[in-house]
């Protein structure tokens, strides 16, 4: 209760902030252990790491403040977010929300496979929170064009209450009711929800 208090706390204190506050240039600088995971442009070349280049800003640092409060679990990122502060938080929100989102996966998906995800992410309401297009909006992330391998994990992860949601479990709430045929199709529907 006390971690997930100062992870609130902190919160706080970064949405309170001013935008002026949010230094582009300083998140790139501060970036440089990301890359060795999240790629050089965060970009993942591993598919089961998420891309954070278009990933929203709010949302990055929500994340980061649950690594560096032991809320969000993950050895590596765990220690390197203890380091951050709240300004290099802002910073690395701001940098990875100015690049260009990543590119999806070249060839067509599996027309059926993409028919059912598409059908199970209308049916669980996905867009409510992530918008229409699934670019995400505020502290809800963009969940298009993140690799199915990915989406797939994160899905498991809130579905078993292993990973946190940000504000009132609502991906905690929403997860508990897929399948894992939901999961596999919702995460081949969101790698190119075209």
């Amino acid at each position: 209760m006390r971690r997930t208090l100062s992870a609130l706390a902190a919160a706080a204190c970064l949405a309170a902030s001013p935008a002026a506050a949010r230094d582009v240039e300083a998140g790139r600088a501060r970036a440089e252990p990301c890359m060795a995971c999240h790629g050089a442009e965060g970009i993942a070349a591993d598919p089961t790491v998420p891309s954070l280049a278009g990933q929203r800003e709010r949302y990055l640092q929500w994340q980061l403040v649950f690594f560096r409060s032991g809320r969000r679990s993950n050895q590596v990122m765990n220690a390197l977010a203890a380091e951050l502060s709240d300004e290099e938080l802002r910073n690395l929100g701001a940098y990875f929300a100015s690049l260009p989102r990543a590119q999806p996966p070249p060839g067509p998906p599996d027309p059926d496979r993409h028919a059912a995800g598409k059908q199970a992410a209308a049916r669980h309401r996905c867009s409510n929170c992530h918008m229409d297009n699934y670019a995400g909006s505020q502290a809800a992330p963009a969940i298009a064009g993140q690799t199915r391998a990915y989406t797939a994990k994160a899905l498991r992860d809130y579905r078993a209450d292993a990973r946190p949601s940000v504000g009132v479990a609502a991906m905690n709430e929403a997860a508990r009711g897929l399948s894992d045929a939901d999961i596999a199709a919702i995460a081949v529907f969101l790698e190119r929800p075209e």
